[in-house]
């Protein structure tokens, strides 16, 4: 990455100055769109996404993310100035210093052209670290941020590349940064937002992508250690890391099948969401 944009201007890397966003200790909250088919597919969810983490926090909306249109033109200029013309990451980071917040925009490339989905399954375990479901702000990804490190350096040294997360009734909610999806008998069942979980902006679409191939879906609040070990298959997905088939939980093995039939409708589905003024 050659260039990045800070506050609606696009510098070159080397001319960047993050010191002054750093003053006086700011809050900061992110957000990891990928782009991809020559546009963002997203981009509307994910800004939707960065204001209801506002809302939340009680700030008012900056005039950059009003402006969705221009926001999206600079961000789209920034990719072709770095030659980022396949698909990648972007981040938006906004750094809240009230009443003042600034934003940076930076992005990273992939070699890929399709939405990404891993090539070796995750070996997993189940967390020891618990979430309360009936916080507010669990479906908020600022909110959960400190857990999922802490989650993380717990893997260290292990054999493990992710954990299942439970609440206080030791219901499954999510992985690290990401939501789960488990298939039983054909049917794709995710954690409801009343287990706790936060909500990634893929959720919804992967929903959508197993209802076009008229796979049945189920959203269920209380479910336990033992029913994940009975399913057929479970799988991460994010837009950030996309599709992470599980390889395996501690000794129990899973076999990918739903998990790549999703992964090859959801490119057809995120090229139908690049809208006209992309």
């Amino acid at each position: 990455m050659d260039f990045l944009i800070i506050n609606g201007e696009i510098l070159k890397k080397e001319e960047a100055n993050f010191t002054p966003l750093f003053w006086d200790e700011p809050f900061i909250i992110s957000q990891k769109i990928w782009f991809g088919f020559g546009g963002i597919p997203q981009f509307s969810i994910n800004l939707k996404f960065l204001n209801q983490q506002l809302e939340a926090l009680n700030y008012q909306l900056p005039a950059f993310l009003k402006n969705k249109r221009e926001l999206f033109r600079i961000t789209k200029r920034m990719l072709n100035k770095n030659k980022f013309y396949r698909s990648g990451i972007v981040t938006i980071q906004l750094f809240i210093n009230n009443p003042h917040i600034n934003y940076v925009i930076t992005s990273i490339a992939y070699p890929e052209f399709d939405f990404p989905i891993s090539k070796h399954g995750l070996l997993i375990n189940f967390s020891d670290t618990i979430k309360s479901s009936e916080n507010r702000l669990n479906q908020h990804k600022f909110y959960n941020r400190a857990n999922w490190k802490i989650n993380q350096t717990k893997l260290r040294d292990s054999s493990f590349q992710n954990s299942i997360i439970l609440n206080q009734n030791g219901m499954i909610c999510e992985g690290i940064a990401t939501n789960i999806f488990m298939v039983k008998d054909s049917v794709l069942i995710t954690p409801s937002v009343d287990s706790g979980c936060f909500e990634d902006t893929l959720r919804a679409t992967i929903m959508e992508t197993a209802t076009a191939l008229q796979i049945k879906t189920a959203e269920i609040p209380n479910i336990k250690k033992e029913h994940v070990l009975a399913m057929d298959e479970l799988f991460f997905a994010s837009e950030e890391f996309g599709i992470q088939w599980i390889l395996g939980i501690e000794n129990k093995r899973f076999v990918p099948k739903i998990s790549n039939l999703i992964h090859e409708k959801i490119n057809e589905i995120l090229k139908g969401k690049i809208v006209e003024w992309e």
